[in-house]
């Protein structure tokens, strides 16, 4: 069942649509989706009448997420016997990209995107990745990290704003398009940066200056030279065509983008406890297919892409690389003092991402998927 149906839907680009239809080999995503894997499929009891909530995000026609959510809620729908399911509010109709923690929070949606990022205060340690080479490169690696640490540092914060914490996928690294080739963490200095999100330390840090411009102004900003470069995601980059302005991409894997749910604490308690089950796993399952599709998956459609358009994509070297992880310790010590100073667990809570980071080094994308969908976290939500 697809209970999303905007017209404005039907614009969106056709990389979008082809990269999530079904491929002639099966992946865990696949089987998922498809009920072939029994240990995701939950057991349903309510016999009472359906139950139709609303799933509120931001994300304009360009983004190559939705289409993920879209066969997402379908599986839920599907696997709760159409018991339990979400209309889809896209493009910030129901509620906007600053405002998901207070419109969940009111009940104007009753699931939705969260940015902790754009939050002023109250999500100090959510925002942890948001400091340079704390995450690891590996998306699937970082939603299992942060689903680990939710239940201890972030849904406090959550449940302090009033709603209950969903998930938190992470889309990869931060890398950056650019006109100019950026070789050395030099390069970056005195530069105008579109960098949304990042912290105006960092950008101190590395001596550029950031300009904080709404996803749909991004292209044009970058076409009429206001802005030198865009840091960002290939999963960003390409649905973007930021490919046309810039013809310099650089692997830099300074922040982990984070992208949070929240839920509004009366939909949630308002379930039925088989139904509450089923919901609680949904997220963790959507954020293994998130991460999957739109950044695994996706990178590789993208090398692609630069390739065709001559985009020169740029390695630091190993000695450079540890330059610029010397430049964020600086940025990382300081939060942590600054945490500790406020009463707040900084330094445990970045020792902790250490220890799980080392544990996870060593394996696969297909093992973290099948930890992620086999193995859901318990207890980030007590029910």
């Amino acid at each position: 069942m697809n209970v999303f149906k905007p017209l404005s839907w039907i614009a969106a680009p056709v990389i979008s649509v082809a990269l999530f239809a079904s491929g002639a080999s099966a992946d865990p995503i696949d089987d998922w989706l498809s009920h072939k894997n029994p240990a995701t499929e939950p057991k349903i009891t309510y016999t009472g009448a359906p139950i139709e909530l609303k799933y509120s995000f931001p994300q304009p026609p360009a983004s190559i997420v939705p289409p993920v959510w879209r066969q997402a809620f379908d599986w839920l729908a599907e696997a709760t016997n159409n018991k339990l399911s979400f209309k889809l509010f896209g493009a910030g109709t129901l509620v906007g990209i600053r405002d998901g923690f207070k419109g969940v929070g009111a009940g104007v949606s009753d699931y939705g995107t969260c940015f902790a990022v754009f939050e002023g205060r109250g999500f100090e340690l959510t925002k942890v990745f948001s400091l340079p080479f704390v995450a690891t490169g590996s998306a699937l690696v970082n939603t299992r990290i942060y689903l680990e640490l939710a239940e201890k540092y972030f849904a406090p914060e959550f449940e302090r704003q009033g709603v209950y914490y969903g998930y938190s996928v992470h889309l990869g690294s931060n890398d950056i398009m650019s006109k100019k080739p950026i070789r050395s963490f030099d390069d970056l200095r005195g530069m105008k940066i579109i960098a949304q999100g990042m912290a105006p330390e960092i950008a101190k840090a590395y001596g550029f200056v950031p300009l904080n411009i709404p996803f749909p102004d991004i292209y044009t900003a970058a076409q009429q030279g206001i802005a030198d470069a865009v840091i960002w995601t290939d999963g960003g980059f390409v649905p973007y065509k930021l490919h046309e302005v810039f013809k310099y991409r650089t692997k830099l894997g300074i922040v982990s983008p984070t992208m949070d749910t929240c839920i509004n604490r009366k939909a949630f308690d308002g379930l039925t406890p088989d139904l509450k089950s089923a919901f609680y796993n949904f997220q963790q399952y959507t954020a293994a297919a998130v991460a999957q599709r739109t950044v695994v998956d996706f990178g590789k459609k993208a090398l692609a892409t630069y390739k065709e358009q001559g985009v020169e994509t740029i390695t630091l070297t190993s000695a450079e690389l540890e330059r610029g992880k010397a430049i964020a310790k600086e940025v990382v010590d300081a939060w942590v003092a600054t945490r500790e100073k406020d009463g707040q667990p900084g330094r445990s809570l970045v020792a902790d991402i250490e220890k799980l980071k080392a544990k996870y080094a060593s394996m696969s994308d297909e093992e973290m998927l099948k930890l992620l969908l086999e193995h859901p976290v318990k207890g980030i939500i007590k029910y």
